[in-house]
């Protein structure tokens, strides 16, 4: 029988009733609780049939208890055994007077001696809590909470946020601050207005932008927001993030400030709501300036009253003293040509058609780029697109086509004119086209390759780049299905999942070679094996051996490079503590030893506290704050350097405490890092730090080298940037361990330094380290209309091609040779070869981890493919394992063999360059040393000295990226060239793509976010890809048998399917109330049964991990779509009136409030729509009110409910029936 969830609910002065999901009352294992009201959740990790479910012991079971008060409100967890010893960790809950929880508590264990758990007295908890975290290893914590402050309002708004530890406690200062209030005279907020105009000829609505003056007081919510850092008597002008909003609730301005210089990003709507200008502070500076030049007006102008002024100016315009404007006219200025230039340079612009689609769109220093819809909004065309192909050199357009499901079926490269007349041509055709979909074939060729789809939807000729199958493993090239896997049977009937792809290698146009993608899964639809055959004939496959629960016991992974290379075969097993974190994780080589990679310690809250790696050759320790932020690898101050094993490395971090005495170095609340400090057994444990400077904007200012607790400022780096981000000027010290200046960088852009586009970096140090100033004269770079550098005098490349994916294909050098990139369709690098004159020409192939290497006629070797803990190299018929130590960048500092012969040491100035002249030392040339800065290969060949980071390439003796950010639209308010917000001491850019905060160096692929530790390449794995997986953009949700519920669409997200209990686990990536992420329910499968309609809070979810959350998730949001919805988890099933389910929106703490409701009605074709209407709630429901909740759309419910609020305890109503409209009015509908 398969696991499934346990619920009990129990409800003063009632009968207990008991909801079993597809459990019978005689599998209730026996257990005694408190007589309080609570629900308790059991997932078995075993299969069990129902008659022996009470036989599990409780390491064969997850079991959560939570306890309500007599409101309803949910008051104390108790997750059981789920302590590193087996203890029960419990979580307190507090209200205030008003029934709102301002504190939040951290959990904390207690010992688990029983089958009981009862309820723990509410203060006793508390108090137990405080207990707990007053200790060493937790700061002596007096406040094991976080604290909200509310307005004495009945808004309830909060005007401070304090977070757990003394540091941060409620009335220190370094709360998060809100001020809510209106806009004065004194902000000062312009009116920009976003003009439009159809364009018959163009299908859309061209757009010009026009100022006209301020906004009047009160016109605008203005909300300030004061960061940890701001004090106690913050000032708006000094650490503030001010935002601006007008009445339909639409962001205007949002503006920071940096020593009192305030920083404006405007965001200028059309008239119909469409965001069609996003002017960032830099542009903001320079729009609407006035010059010298007089006006084209003779002399004193009078503008009397009921007419109008319009001027329109080539550059500026200036008012110059005698003109006039009387009461009841009106004036307005526009700046057309001379503004472009900013617009096009700095500025953010979107047009749009008739229905309000987006179909032109422009991002600073980059080309208009076009998108063509289909009669379904799905779009099918976009551009421009460079050439994919080394043979062709024209622009064209990616296009996409989809099945009957709306599923990507194939895209390809359109080879036609990118412009806005191609772009209505296209979307005429679309218009007109009476198919819009691709069918399933048994066989047949597109572009030359084995296709089993039609080419039936414009356009009909372009050149394939990539297929998607479904549902079936009939496809060409598909390996033969296996009956079983690991002893796992394996899914025939995959109907709804994603099965197979191809994705072609892109060279000539001609070449047709390519990469087949298979994913087979068990009976759950969970992926058990993933086949790659590449594009030289090689294959690589892994497949997994999962438990009851999912989690993967075993992977052994097959790979070869071509079809005649010999098999080489990996296994690694995975143990696991009874709290399910990993405990051993062992590695083994074709039937060689095992070895063991880590082996993991946790301490009693789960986080990770230790960890031996290469079976104890180094024992690695942890350490956090209260907050749960990492703090230390190892002990900088006391490193083991005799004992075995020995430490070879430790790092420190410190955020609100100093240890360096630093000259300038503050004390940091708001997650930044005040100090980092390492030592390493090279050099007998010196240790060596940095402290760190930063303006109110959180950019690095300055890093300040000490050494031995010595200031010697040795490899210091100081920057200033302008208000975009752009760096105007770096300073770096640094040879042979002391100050000597290495470079003085002076930084022009384009146009007067009008633009983000870097021109010329000047050195002044008179130093050939660090940066090399290589040329004197003009410009140093230049850039395509995409925004690509193509040119570097400094490092003499004359020449950057780039393929459709804006990724660089050839790089060519004035004398010394090129280097020519080979990747797949999806942007996978495949192959890199160095042409170096008068040399053997080296050729590099990457495959999924394996990496390869031929110097001119000899024989291709493989160089070394990466572990969890570093990488294995071949040793003659053997394979030497190599360790590494990152910090909490993923930086590699430090790679070792087991006998701790240390291969490399890197360290780092804060912007990536390595630091040279101590600890050099290097006993390996393995091209896995490469590896360093972000974990990333530095392509040092030719001195091109770029990090390939995926989707971009960095420079780090500039701090700035070669490209636009593929992602600039969601950092608007920065240079899109920028490096991890030019803070590199808390951000990396894991892909190129965006950065993000704080990663630990813990195991690859983690991060911290406030404490909350995410591992995303487990959590990807858990969905069937890995990390670098390419996949259509729709999800699909099932439930845990493989049903299909329902697909979204989400445009961030690369994940084509998960279960329901996945994607609910994901919180606030998803769909959390405060969450912005909002995905379109696509569609829903056709005849869902009874129980796929349950609707649970995101704390029921989390508890009862096998249940699915079904439509009540999601409301109207426009077009029909159902949206994930910020008041979708306040939104309760609540009755069926006249037969028909209804859903109501929960609005918070008033009674007798009106609420909306959704009336679900089904077409012909069993589809759902929304209908929005309103309703009289006479109660009010909070949250986990519903237990249970099955409706079959007839007229059966089994709802339970808690009543919230004034008239709780008046009555418990059992709603069980279809009900009338008279009679649903006695309940307040």
């Amino acid at each position: 029988m398969n696991s499934q969830n346990i619920t009990c609910i129990f409800i003063k002065k009632c009968i207990p009733i008991v909801i079993l999901l597809l459990v019978t009352s005689s599998g209730l294992r026996a257990q005694t609780f408190s007589p309080d009201n609570f629900v308790s959740t059991a997932a078995p990790k075993k299969a069990v049939t129902e008659a022996n479910y009470g036989t599990l012991t409780k390491e064969e079971i997850n079991q959560t208890v939570t306890y309500f008060d007599g409101l309803g409100r949910p008051i104390q967890t108790i997750a059981i055994s789920q302590g590193a010893s087996g203890q029960n960790i419990v979580t307190p809950m507090k209200y205030d007077g008003f029934g709102r929880q301002n504190k939040e508590y951290l959990p904390y264990p207690i010992a688990n001696t029983t089958n009981n758990h009862p309820k723990i007295d509410p203060a006793t908890a508390i108090s137990d809590a405080a207990f707990f975290y007053n200790k060493k290893e937790y700061q002596y914590t007096a406040n094991p909470f976080s604290e909200k402050e509310f307005e004495l309002s009945p808004l309830n708004r909060v005007q401070k946020q304090a977070a757990p530890g003394t540091s941060w406690k409620m009335g220190s200062g370094n709360e998060i601050k809100i001020v809510s209030t209106a806009s004065t005279v004194a902000d000062a907020v312009k009116v920009y207005r976003a003009n439009t105009s159809w364009q018959v000829g163009l299908g859309l609505y061209d757009i010009s932008i026009s100022e006209a003056g301020i906004y009047v007081p009160g016109a605008l919510y203005k909300t300030i927001t004061y960061d940890e850092n701001s004090g106690a008597n913050p000032s708006e002008n000094a650490g503030s993030t001010v935002e601006f909003k007008n009445k339909e609730g639409q962001i205007i301005l949002k503006r920071t400030y940096d020593s009192g210089n305030p920083h404006d990003t405007y965001y200028v709507y059309d008239d119909y709501g469409n965001l069609t200008y996003v002017i960032p502070p830099k542009a903001a500076d320079l729009i609407g300036t006035t010059t010298n030049t007089t006006a084209n007006l003779s002399s004193t102008a009078v503008l009397l009253p009921g007419n109008t002024l319009n001027l329109t100016a080539s550059n500026s315009i200036t008012l110059l003293p005698g003109f006039h404007a009387q009461a009841g006219s009106t004036f307005s200025a526009v700046i057309s040509d001379g503004t472009s230039g900013i617009l096009d340079q700095l500025c953010y612009q979107y047009k749009y058609n008739n229905r309000n689609r987006l179909v032109e769109k422009k991002l600073p220093g980059k080309q208009w780029e076009f998108i063509v819809y289909d009669k379904l909004d799905r779009p099918v065309a976009t551009g421009p697109a460079h050439s994919p192909f080394s043979d062709i050199n024209s622009e064209g357009w990616i296009i996409t086509k989809y099945d009957a499901f709306s599923r990507p079926v194939y895209t390809g490269w359109n080879n036609q004119a990118s412009t806005s007349a191609t772009r209505k041509s296209l979307q005429d055709a679309q218009n007109a086209a009476s198919v819009l979909y691709e069918k399933k074939q048994n066989s047949g060729t597109i572009d030359g390759i084995a296709v089993n789809y039609t080419n039936r939807v414009e356009p009909l000729v372009f050149k394939l780049l990539t297929v998607n199958y479904y549902d079936t493993y009939a496809y060409p090239n598909a390996p033969s299905t296996p009956s079983s896997i690991e002893d796992q049977p394996v899914l025939i009937n995959a109907k709804g999942l994603a099965t197979g792809n191809w994705t072609r290698a892109l060279s000539s146009s001609s070449s047709t070679a390519g990469e087949t993608g298979t994913t087979f899964y068990d009976p759950k639809a969970r992926q058990i094996r993933t086949y790659i055959q590449n594009h030289l004939g090689g294959y690589t496959y892994s497949d997994s051996k999962i438990d009851f629960a999912g989690k993967a016991l075993s992977t052994t992974t097959r790979h070869k490079r071509t079809s005649g290379s010999t098999e080489l075969v990996t296994r690694e097993e995975f143990t696991y503590s009874a709290q399910d974190r990993l405990l051993i994780h062992t590695h083994q080589i074709n039937n060689g030893p095992v070895e063991t990679i880590a082996s993991n310690t946790y301490d009693d809250l789960g986080q990770l506290s230790s960890k031996e790696v290469g079976n104890s050759a180094q024992n690695i320790n942890y350490s956090y704050n209260v907050r749960g932020w990492l703090t230390g690898i190892n002990d900088v101050t006391s490193l083991v350097k005799l004992d075995t094993p020995k430490d070879l490395f430790a790092f420190r971090i410190n955020y609100d405490n100093l240890n360096y005495g630093m000259t300038g170095v503050k004390a940091l609340y708001n997650g930044n890092i005040s100090e980092t400090s390492w030592a390493t057994n090279s050099d007998n444990g010196i240790v060596r730090s940095y402290g760190y400077k930063y303006d109110n904007l959180n950019r690095l200012k300055e890093g300040i080298f000490q050494k031995a607790a010595v200031t010697t400022n040795a490899y210091n780096e100081t920057l200033s940037y302008d208000k975009n981000g752009n760096i105007m000027g770096l300073s770096r010290n640094g040879s042979n361990d002391n100050a000597t200046a290495i470079d003085a960088l002076v930084y022009t852009y384009a146009n007067n330094n009008t633009a983000n586009q870097l021109m010329k970096v000047t050195d002044s140090s008179l130093k050939n380290l660090g940066f090399t100033d290589g040329n004197n004269t003009g410009d140093d770079y230049a850039y395509d209309l995409n925004g690509n550098m193509i040119s570097d005098a400094n490092k003499n490349i004359t020449a950057i091609t780039y393929n459709h994916l804006n990724l660089p294909t050839k790089i060519t050098f004035t004398t010394t040779g090129n280097i020519v990139y080979i990747y797949n369709a999806t942007g996978q690098k495949l192959q890199k070869i160095v042409n170096r004159s008068g040399s053997a020409t080296v050729v590099t192939d990457y495959m999924g981890g394996y990496q390869y290497e031929k110097i001119g006629e000899q024989p291709t070797t493989l160089k070394f493919f990466p572990t969890a803990e570093g990488y294995v190299e071949p040793l003659g018929s053997s394979y030497k394992y190599i360790y590494q130590y990152k910090d909490h960048l993923g930086n590699i500092r430090l790679s070792y063999d087991k006998s701790l012969t240390i291969q490399e040491e890197n360290n780092y100035y804060p912007f990536g360059l390595k630091q040279e002249g101590y600890n050099t030392a290097k006993n390996s040339t393995n091209d896995a040393l490469r590896y360093k800065y972000n974990g990333k290969e530095l392509q040092d060949e030719l001195g091109l000295n770029f990090y390939n980071y995926g989707a971009r390439n960095y420079d780090p003796a500039i701090g700035r990226w070669m490209n636009i950010d593929p992602l600039a639209e969601n950092s608007r308010r920065w240079t899109p060239y920028n490096y991890a917000y030019d803070n590199p001491v808390c951000f990396v850019d894991p892909d190129g793509r965006q950065a993000v905060y704080n990663w630990t160096g813990k195991n690859k692929g983690q991060y911290t976010d406030n404490g909350k530790v995410v591992d995303f390449n487990k959590a990807l794995a858990s969905y069937g890809i890995n990390s670098e997986s390419k996949s259509p953009k729709d999800i699909v949700v099932t439930a845990d048998d493989g049903t299909t519920l329902f697909t979204l669409n989400d445009g961030k997200k690369e994940i084509t399917k998960m279960t329901a209990k996945e994607l609910y686990k994901q919180g606030t990536q998803w769909f959390e109330p405060l969450a912005d992420n909002y995905m379109p329910l696509k569609s829903i499968s056709k005849g869902a049964s009874s129980n796929r309609l349950r609707h649970f809070t995101k704390g029921q979810i989390e508890s009862f991990s096998n249940t699915d959350r079904w439509m009540s998730s999601y409301r109207s949001g426009g077009s029909g779509d159902w949206k994930a919805s910020k008041a979708g988890a306040n939104g309760f099933l609540l009755v069926t009136i006249e037969g028909m389910p209804y859903w109501a929106d929960a609005v918070g703490q008033i009674p007798f409030a009106t609420n909306k409701s959704k009336d679900e009605k089904a077409d012909g074709n069993n589809n759902y729509n929304s209908t929005v209407s309103t309703i009289k709630a006479g109660q009010e429901y909070g949250d986990g009110s519903i237990f249970g909740g099955v409706s079959d759309f007839t007229n059966s419910y089994d709802n339970y409910m808690i009543l919230r609020g004034a008239l709780y305890g008046t009555e418990n109503r059992d709603i069980t029936k279809s009900i009338t409209k008279d009679e649903a009015a006695k309940y307040g509908f």
